[in-house]
């Protein structure tokens, strides 16, 4: 049985201002147009049952009822049917209709530290005052004490405001780090944030995540911050090494003195003067590993380290979270969209060009002769050039744009706030640089190019994610019937232009020119 909460949420319909307070409990609160929901909203883009605030252990999270128009949290599009945790302050977006939330907020993990927090500046404050009262009654025997007592007071009082102002850091830290948890979409943007905002608080100099790559059997740095591995030779730096050493010990290291031969140690470099290497953790399964290294005199200390095992049960949990969420928004190969989540971004695109008059093309980029280089240098070759392709096309995409892979060979590039001319350009450069990227697997360097199709949104595709792609996809085997290495662009025939709903026609059996 959770504790109930209450929910205020405010909102415009028209020019009508709404504000209503809700109780959370055991029981959901449904949100949609139909009369029978706790939270009706009349806007017509609201679907009838359009999506639900649950109570969980964890806290308070919202779940799309595959609305048809889509839920927004914070303008991030959420994934249908998956919960996603409320922060305690946001803005949901039902369809077009906007709704302001706000609750009071129970950070247990926050509270835990906290009440720890107190209890050890609390000791300080009871250590400092039974040594002062022992100094009091020195002085009261030896009044030529008084210098030494008020220097050793006031190194007292030093101290503890040292103390207070770290935990102060250390717990906004948290705050901060809970905020970024309830926003992110996957677990790259999570540590992104994340390790740069520890490092600030911890003193640190540099670091990054280790994480094991099941698929290809290793462990691959995530989140790099200040950090650029100095050997040429591919082996794992002495640095690595330690997270490595930590991902099978499963426990927090801190070291003061860190070993001899660790990054930072030499001549053209200072000194690293602390190590710390943090398993996240969470239902038992060690995720990754955080690894920070300091070269400030002080290192790392006690204090830093008792708040680094709550930060590391808060942020293993948080990961375990965000994988989650990337595994169900994210291709795992290659770490673009999932295609689910690309067709809701084409979806949700498209009703923002029909509404606003925004311009949007969909750009469709198909390998050639793919299924080649599988016969050939065999799967895992493939998955590499899969991922080769992937990387280029997040290195060339712009922050409006949105990447993503169909399956096999295929991927998609939404490009926002963009005519389909412009797009024709932004395609060609895509297929050039395809054409160049040469990707190396087992000592080899293999050849690729790439067909793709370029469309533009016109309003009688009817906001139908499908119908946009298979626009992009004629022109693509255009690009295929061509002689392939090419960009075709779509040009919509008048009973396109004119259908009022009826499917587009594809053209005929294509397998054999792919």
């Amino acid at each position: 049985m959770n504790d109930p909460m209450v929910l205020d949420l405010e909102w415009l319909q028209g020019d009508k201002h709404h504000a209503v307070r809700l109780t959370l409990d055991d029981t959901p609160i449904s949100i949609g147009r139909d009369p029978v929901n706790l939270l009706v909203l009349h806007d017509p883009s609201v679907s009838r049952q359009h999506a639900e605030i649950r109570l969980t252990p964890q806290g308070p999270v919202l779940r799309d009822k595959s609305s048809r128009f889509g839920t927004q949290l914070d303008q991030l599009l959420l994934q249908p049917s998956q919960p996603v945790p409320l922060p305690s302050q946001c803005e949901l977006c039902f369809g077009r209709q906007t709704v302001m939330l706000r609750y009071e907020a129970e950070q247990h993990h926050e509270q835990d530290f906290a009440v720890w927090a107190l209890h050890d500046l609390q000791q300080r404050i009871d250590d400092m005052q039974q040594h002062s009262l022992g100094a009091l009654l020195q002085l009261s025997q030896q009044a030529q004490a008084l210098p030494e007592l008020q220097q050793y007071l006031r190194g007292q009082f030093l101290q503890l405001q040292q103390a207070a102002q770290q935990w102060s850091a250390q717990n906004s830290l948290l705050q901060r780090l809970n905020t970024l948890v309830n926003q992110t979409q996957g677990y790259q943007v999570l540590l992104e944030h994340a390790v740069p905002m520890i490092a600030e608080v911890l003193g640190a100099r540099r670091g990054f995540v280790l994480m094991p790559d099941k698929r290809r059997q290793q462990f691959q740095r995530h989140a790099c911050w200040n950090y650029t591995p100095a050997r040429a030779d591919g082996q794992p730096e002495p640095a690595e090494t330690l997270a490595q050493d930590c991902f099978e010990r499963q426990e927090l290291r801190l070291l003061t003195t860190p070993l001899p031969d660790h990054f930072g140690q030499s001549p053209a470099e200072p000194a690293v003067t602390g190590e710390l290497a943090m398993p996240l953790q969470a239902d038992g399964e060690t995720l990754a590993v955080l690894y920070l290294d300091s070269t400030r005199p002080e290192g790392f200390n006690q204090l830093q380290e008792t708040f680094c095992k709550t930060l590391q049960a808060q942020l293993g949990l948080a990961l375990k979270n965000a994988i989650t969420i990337s595994r169900a928004l994210c291709d795992d190969l290659t770490g673009l969209c999932s295609r689910s989540m690309i067709e809701e971004q084409i979806t949700l695109s498209m009703e923002q060009a029909k509404r606003y008059g925004q311009p949007c093309s969909l750009i469709f980029i198909d390998l050639d002769n793919f299924k080649q280089i599988n016969d050939q240098y065999g799967h895992f070759a493939g998955d590499e050039v899969l991922r080769a392709v992937a990387a280029l096309l997040k290195t060339l995409a712009r922050k409006a744009d949105r990447v993503g892979r169909l399956g096999g060979e295929e991927f998609l590039v939404l490009v926002n706030n963009t005519e389909a001319d412009s797009a024709l350009i932004y395609a060609e450069r895509i297929r050039a640089d395809i054409a160049a990227l040469q990707p190396q697997v087992a000592g080899m360097t293999l050849n690729i190019t790439a067909s793709i199709g370029v469309a533009g949104f016109h309003h009688a595709l009817h906001n139908l994610a499908y119908r946009f792609v298979d626009c992009a996809d004629q022109a693509m085997y255009q690009a295929k019937h061509s002689g392939k290495n090419r960009v075709c662009a779509h040009k919509p025939t008048k009973l396109q232009l004119l259908d009022t709903g009826s499917e587009i026609v594809k053209s005929g059996n294509r397998s054999s020119q792919a």
